[in-house]
């Protein structure tokens, strides 16, 4: 009986000794993985590939392709991926970043029960299983390829919100804050180019891809620079900051002559009133840290500092907005808008301030309505000017903005004339191009005569809202009317007129 207890005991031991060293030992090699090991070491190639040489796993915007640079596109205005490298360098990887089987298995006790221990490693997972790594953010989304200034183009596309996106084409990097969601980067080269891409989201940066760029060249007859953070600027504003187009002193003394002659007139009908110079400085003067690196404003005098001083010694009033710009130019409404050269209705409220804080000195009922008397309405709204000079889709492309509206009751006389063309888009109507009269009937605020170009229409119901009478001239009607300065004897003339249309105000 002894002896047949002894052999049970030790067949037993056999037994467990043969099923140990079949759970141990490796396929081929110390280098292989079990299935759910192979499984995570793949999904840690789609994420932390750091050249985008592997797969791209479930964040993929596309399938890979691994066609020749010969089969690219023509210069379509289209982007397409290229994925390099092949299954040596994704196995190459994998074999480097996870540990085998054999590495990762902890040595049993020899006191250990066989069939408890595998109930445990049933019931507790491996620990490198149990704590994923973190997802990194995907490639940034490209829609848009086009020539801004050539041989510059310009990609534009979405992304994550928050995000700061990369981009790299034959040595030339450039990085770019988004702006809910969209980006732009601007790129240098012709033809079909090579583009890599990534994005930083919360500090951590996102897988880089590769792409061919085929931009096209747009058919606007406006030229358009693509700045950072998603502003675009129009190529004509680039005289005044790079200040090369400063009048000479003929031109000047000529204009502060011609203001005098208008001061003299004006008070001969109307002994207290005014004329009021608003200019509206551009984008890229108030967002200088956005215009590109190629393009450096020396130091010295502007062509608006010159005009701003021959306004004043003229005996005009010059409200120069800069000051209240730098002031209010990072608040979380923006100033002007990014894909459009005009002021947003904010930018256009705060100019509006400063004008009837003026204005309320000899009016105090005109004192300018407080911001909470609006509502601000945020929303992507179909963009203007910048998408259509180059030739992209304006009603896809949408711009991150505030929509104003009054929140209390006003005279219907105010809000008569829709100032856009709808609800949706931030485009002027043509009903603010016209020569239009609005009267409130109020006695105890001023009456003014404006001209202005197309930055009139953000403050358009509010300026008419606080006067009594507002005759406003056609847009773009700089021109001096004798006729119409007798007929309407105003308190004041006022000109709401952008830093690019200085020449229509100072050779008028």
């Amino acid at each position: 009986m002894k002896k047949i207890l002894s052999a049970v005991i030790i067949a037993a031991f056999c037994a467990l000794a043969v099923l140990t060293a079949c759970r141990n030992a490796p396929e081929n090699s110390g280098t292989s993985l079990n299935s759910s090991e192979a499984a995570s070491a793949e999904e840690t190639v789609a994420v932390s590939d750091p050249e985008g040489t592997g797969s791209d796993g479930p964040e993929s915007d596309g399938p890979e392709s691994d066609a020749p640079e010969s089969d690219a596109p023509e210069s379509d205005g289209t982007l397409s991926e290229t994925v390099s490298g092949g299954v040596s360098e994704t196995e190459s990887s994998v074999a480097e970043e996870s540990p085998s089987a054999a590495e990762s298995s902890e040595p049993e006790s020899e006191n250990s029960d066989p069939v408890e221990s595998a109930a445990d490693s049933r019931s507790e997972p491996p620990e490198q299983s149990s704590e994923p790594e973190s997802e990194k953010p995907r490639a940034p989304e490209m829609l848009y390829c086009v020539y801004s200034e050539k041989p510059y183009f310009a990609i534009i596309g979405r992304c994550e919100e928050g995000a700061t996106v990369h981009a790299e084409c034959n040595g030339y990097s450039f990085s770019s804050l988004s702006w809910h969601g969209w980006f732009s980067v601007r790129m240098k080269g012709e033809g079909i180019v090579g583009v890599k891409m990534y994005q930083t989201v919360n500090g951590i940066d996102g897988e880089p891809k590769n792409y061919m760029a085929a931009p096209k060249t747009p058919y606007g007859d406006e030229g358009v620079v693509t700045g950072k953070d998603f502003q675009f600027f129009y190529q004509k504003n680039l005289p005044d900051f790079l200040k090369i187009n400063v009048p000479n002193q003929y031109q000047l003394d000529s204009f502060t002559s011609r203001i005098k002659s208008r001061v003299e007139t004006l008070r001969s009908l109307n002994p207290e009133s005014e004329i009021i110079y608003m200019i509206v400085p551009a984008s890229v003067t108030v967002y200088p840290e956005r215009v590109p690196d190629e393009y450096v404003s020396p130091e010295g005098e502007s062509r608006l500092d010159k005009v701003i001083k021959a306004i004043r010694a003229g005996g005009a009033t010059a409200i120069d907005l800069r000051a209240a710009f730098a002031e209010h130019k990072n608040d979380e409404m923006p100033l002007y808008y990014h894909l459009d050269s005009h002021w947003a209705d904010y930018g256009g409220y705060i100019a509006y301030r400063e004008l009837f804080e003026h204005i309320s000195k000899r009016f105090p009922a005109a004192k300018p309505r407080d911001i909470d008397e609006f509502d601000w309405n945020p929303g992507y709204y179909e963009s203007g000017d910048m998408p259509m000079y180059l030739s992209l889709p304006y009603q896809d492309i949408k711009d991150y903005g505030y929509y104003r509206k009054f929140n209390i009751e006003v005279p219907s006389e105010v809000t008569r004339f829709p100032r856009y063309r709808r609800e949706t888009s931030l485009v002027y109507s043509d009903y603010v191009t016209y020569e239009n009269v609005i009267n409130t009937g109020r006695s105890d605020l001023p009456d003014c005569l404006v001209y202005r170009d197309s930055f009139g229409t953000q403050v358009y119901d509010i300026l008419a809202e606080r006067s009594g009478r507002t005759h406003y001239a056609g847009m773009w009607s700089y021109g001096w009317n004798n006729a119409t300065v007798k007929s309407e004897k105003p308190d004041y003339v006022i000109y709401i007129v952008s830093e690019w249309n200085i020449p229509g105000i100072i050779n008028n």
